[in-house]
């Protein structure tokens, strides 16, 4: 008999399947857990607690990837434990109650229900006097590592409902060019499964929904959905291949109506799909959804910027739309982080200093006003801010060991070690923040602050030219101007032009949703972008390197 594993905060027991990894086994019951690095055993993120039962003895290799172990409640790595007896397990609270942003700024649109074409064959039926009666739609933003979907009345354009989960596909690592890679691994297979991976979600957040509303499943009949440009590809079932070779060209940019086979057996078995319009392969329709709700193109010298794993930016100024992305990476959504986790429960979201007689002491505020037990995003660079402040992070990026200090300095207070390196504390927690954070961040932070020169090198303006700026994105809603400028991940003298205008992509998707006119608009404004690459930029290489310098420390 197979091993059993119950997990009681989801209300499930599963069978581990011989020979399989217990992050295979939760992700075959829907149970997705992060794992930047895939689940190749090399980031320590996928870990569950062991409430009860008798797991193998963890390799050596897990031992350096775990913290240290509390022999009552063990915590191990998914990916590396194979179950070869019965375990009742505790998930990650991340994985259980992370907020997921659904709100967001939105355009008034007229009221124009979709156009026939748009909806499955014999929608409405006999039961209905119109195409639209009692007939019900999703609008959705299908990011990288979340989902946010609503539900839409498709006889008014009211909105009923918002739901949101984790994207099933991070198991599969946290960037999207894990999933374009993955599928030129595996074929037609490995985009087949991705694809069956998204549909699922939104089948299980369409079901939510009705639940919510008590409405039948099958009346919802449309789904509109935004997402980066390889998300898009994968969710219409055609290979992201070719967006992670040169020269990066997407299969397709326009948007996009399908039939319901796309959604396969479940409550959206009898919904269309549109997709929104993208530009290139790295500015998708999430951005352009952003830029038309935003009434980007009515703008004069304001920048949108969609923060996250990809940073997408559309300048628009005297008239033309500019536009350019880069490669962030995880870092900033609180991964590929020693101490990192999502903005959940228990996850530091902001830090500052206060100095005492003797030493430097550092506050909190904590998610959900609990323990703290690690940094989500926000939290990471409001440490690396204040840290910088103090001078105990040089602008090279080198965490400053306590002997460079003066004896008796009370910043000593704050210096540790990581696995025998200079790392930094938080006072009265074990929390960490290492020297490879660090780097992380500054990749971040010089692929974000070098694209935004770039973007207005090409328009031929100067930082302070900029009126405002918009910034969209989940890792944006938390994040305070202080800390964008202070580690300099944007030049300082934008920190008072800083708007922050929440989950725009759902705003346009539910907008193609419910109104024709928005849908063709959004067309017309993609293809008004022009997009150019960064490797191609004059310059570039060394815009880069000069935009991962840290600001100047200001020792308080």
């Amino acid at each position: 008999m197979s091993p059993q594993i119950a997990i009681p905060a989801a209300g499930l027991v599963v069978a581990a399947r011989p020979g399989r990894n217990l992050l295979e086994t939760l992700a075959e019951a829907g149970l997705h857990l992060e794992g930047p690095c895939g689940g190749a055993g090399r980031c320590g993120k996928c870990r569950v607690e062991i409430l009860a039962g008798r797991p193998p003895r963890p390799t050596a290799e897990e031992k350096a990837l775990l913290p240290a172990e509390d022999p009552a409640r063990p915590v191990r790595l998914a990916c590396l434990l194979i179950p070869e007896s019965d375990l009742t397990i505790s998930l990650p609270r991340a994985l259980r109650d992370a907020p997921i942003l659904s709100s967001g700024r939105s355009r008034a649109r007229p009221f124009e229900p979709p156009l026939a074409e748009t909806l499955p064959a014999g929608a409405g039926g006999s039961e209905a006097g119109d195409a639209t009666a009692h007939l019900y739609g999703l609008a959705a933003d299908i990011g990288t590592t979340t989902i946010v979907a609503s539900l839409a009345d498709l006889r008014d354009g009211r909105e009923l409902g918002v739901r949101s989960r984790i994207n099933p596909q991070t198991r599969h690592g946290l960037d999207i060019i894990s999933r374009i890679a993955y599928c030129g691994e595996k074929g037609a297979a490995g985009t087949a499964e991705l694809q069956k991976e998204l549909t699922g979600a939104l089948n299980d957040l369409a079901l939510d929904l009705a639940r919510d509303r008590q409405i039948e499943p099958r009346h919802i009949r449309l789904v509109a959905a935004a997402a980066n440009t390889a998300l898009i590809h994968i969710l219409a079932g055609i290979s992201p291949v070719s967006l992670g070779r040169a020269p990066f060209a997407p299969v397709f940019t326009r948007s996009l109506s399908l039939s319901p086979a796309v959604f396969g057996p479940g409550p959206l078995a009898g919904a269309g799909l549109i997709t929104l319009p993208s530009v290139s392969a790295y500015i998708g329709a999430d951005a352009v959804a952003g830029a038309f709700v935003c009434e980007l193109a009515g703008l004069d010298r304001a920048l949108f910027i969609d923060l996250g794993t990809n940073g997408e930016m559309i300048l628009s100024s005297s008239g033309r739309l500019l536009a350019c992305s880069c490669a962030a990476g995880p870092a900033l959504e609180g991964m590929s982080i020693q101490y990192g986790l999502r903005a959940a429960a228990g996850a530091v979201s902001e830090v500052s200093l206060r100095r005492t007689p003797d030493e430097w002491r550092t506050e909190l505020s904590v998610v959900g006003r609990e323990a703290p037990a690690g940094l989500c995003g926000s939290g990471l660079l409001a440490a690396i801010r204040e840290f910088l402040r103090l001078d105990l992070i040089r602008r090279d990026g080198r965490i400053r060991p306590a002997e460079e200090l003066p004896a008796g300095d009370p910043r000593r207070a704050l210096c540790r070690l990581w696995d025998g390196r200079p790392a930094l504390g938080f006072t009265g927690t074990d929390i960490r923040l290492t020297q490879k954070d660090v780097r992380q961040t500054q990749l971040a932070k010089g692929a974000i602050l070098s694209a935004c020169r770039a973007l207005l090198l090409q328009a031929g303006l100067e930082t302070s030219d900029l009126e405002r700026v918009l910034v969209a994105g989940q890792f944006g809603s938390h994040l305070s101007p202080a800390s964008l400028t202070g580690c300099g991940l944007l030049p300082p003298e934008l920190g008072g032009r800083l708007e922050y205008v929440g989950n725009t992509s759902r705003a346009g998707a539910r907008l193609a949703l419910t109104s024709r006119s928005a849908l063709a608009a959004m067309e017309e404004l993609a293809a008004r972008i022009d997009y150019f690459e960064l490797a191609a930029f004059p310059g570039y290489d060394r815009l880069f390197a000069e935009s991962l310098r840290f600001p100047e420390p200001r020792f308080l």
